[in-house]
């Protein structure tokens, strides 16, 4: 109870306004304009309070003074305790030498009033005084701690926003035989998709990747899930040892609820592409030739779901002017008002349609699509591959 009572003291102390508090100090003093302006007007209230006090002695200007003497000081006193505190001091001692020098001119003349209506001014005026006082420590309390909440959530948004960017930049890639585009729309500040691109030992390697959950949590799975992925192609590991490298590593840093469906596809200089899938949505492969679309699906466990899971690849023919369509479900399970979800054969129509467009502009023409169909629930990816040669 004693430990309670200290901090809710401590707590009521720093919310006045000082240059030792991060969150005063940290709040420009141009976006304080609004709250200056509440500072005087409240404390005018205890300016009408002095006034009354002195109500069997003639008004300064016209009972306007103390609101306004009191009103302008305390304004100046809590900008001069943020922004200058060394002044203060002197700022709160020339309030009182003002204020005494006022209050000694207004005592100079007056009649007095009877005694029961004077002990009831005197009790009304110090009651306004304590009441405006109090209350108003009570709600610079509130606005202190509630705005430290909100600056401790817009570092981590600001925070988790950097993460995001940092793993899942843009994707604008070519060499001589493909050209890879992709994008990723997180739902919030910090989403769970992952797309990536890694050439290395003459081979090509792209994916898609979508961890359970949103936020920093996600984040940090996504970025775990990034370094195992790249550290273990170093060791020029296929498709399938990949997926069960990332299965090992990610039960050892996720919480029992989490895992990562992901898609890979890989391209090694032969006329056949490998591609793995963990629990994810197939990779759409429109073959310009045909000019249809074939679904790459294997059933897979995702990743860090089963501990010491098995994984297989599997591999498909591509030519020249081929595209692959690899996306996460935020895309493809998109509903409608009449929870129709936007499904892979909307996407295949849109690939057989535009598939000589440049890369971007696919992808700008499928998101419209898919944001015309419904609003955004999940994250969104989509990766794109053209074959050149």
């Amino acid at each position: 109870m004693s430990n309670r009572l200290d901090r809710w003291r401590a707590d009521l102390f720093l919310a006045y306004p000082n240059f030792s508090s991060p969150y005063w100090r940290a709040v420009p003093l141009g976006r304080m304009k609004k709250l200056l302006v509440g500072v005087f007007f409240t404390t005018a209230g205890v300016g009408f309070a002095l006034d009354l006090l002195q109500i069997d002695h003639p008004p300064l200007a016209h009972g306007l003074f103390w609101p306004v003497f009191c009103g302008a000081m305390a304004a100046s006193v809590f900008t001069a305790r943020i922004k200058r505190p060394r002044l203060a001091f002197v700022v709160w001692a020339l309030m009182v030498v003002l204020g005494g020098i006022a209050f000694r001119t207004a005592r100079t003349s007056g009649n007095s009033l009877p005694g029961g209506l004077s002990r009831r001014v005197g009790f009304d005026a110090v009651g306004i005084w304590l009441g405006v006082g109090v209350g108003f420590r009570f709600l610079l309390s509130f606005v202190t701690t509630e705005g430290l909440d909100s600056l401790r959530m817009q570092t981590e948004l600001s925070l988790a926003h950097g993460i995001q960017a940092t793993l899942v930049p843009t994707i604008s890639f070519q060499n001589a035989a493909f050209e890879v585009y992709g994008k990723s729309l997180p739902s919030a500040e910090m989403g769970g998709d992952l797309i990536d691109v890694i050439e290395s030992n003459g081979n090509l390697l792209v994916y898609v990747a979508d961890v359970s959950g949103h936020g920093l949590a996600a984040g940090q799975l996504m970025g775990m899930l990034k370094t195992a992925l790249r550290v273990s192609l170093q060791f020029r590991q296929p498709p399938a040892a990949l997926l069960e490298s990332a299965d090992r590593v990610l039960p050892a840093v996720k919480k029992l609820d989490m895992y990562a469906t992901l898609a890979l596809l890989q391209f090694d200089g032969s006329a056949q592409a490998e591609y793995a899938l963990a629990g994810h949505v197939p990779i759409l492969h429109y073959r310009d030739r045909s000019r249809d679309t074939a679904r790459l699906s294997m059933e897979q466990f995702p990743l860090g779901l089963i501990p010491g899971g098995c994984y297989a690849s599997q591999r498909a023919r591509y030519s020249s002017g081929d595209l692959f369509l690899m996306l996460t479900d935020g895309i493809s399970e998109v509903p409608n008002d009449r929870d129709e979800e936007f499904g892979l054969a909307r996407l295949e129509q849109l690939l057989t349609q535009h598939s000589a467009e440049p890369l971007p502009q696919i992808w700008d023409v499928i998101m419209e699509d898919v944001h015309r169909h419904g609003l955004q629930q999940d994250d969104q990816s989509l990766l794109l591959v053209r074959v050149l040669h």
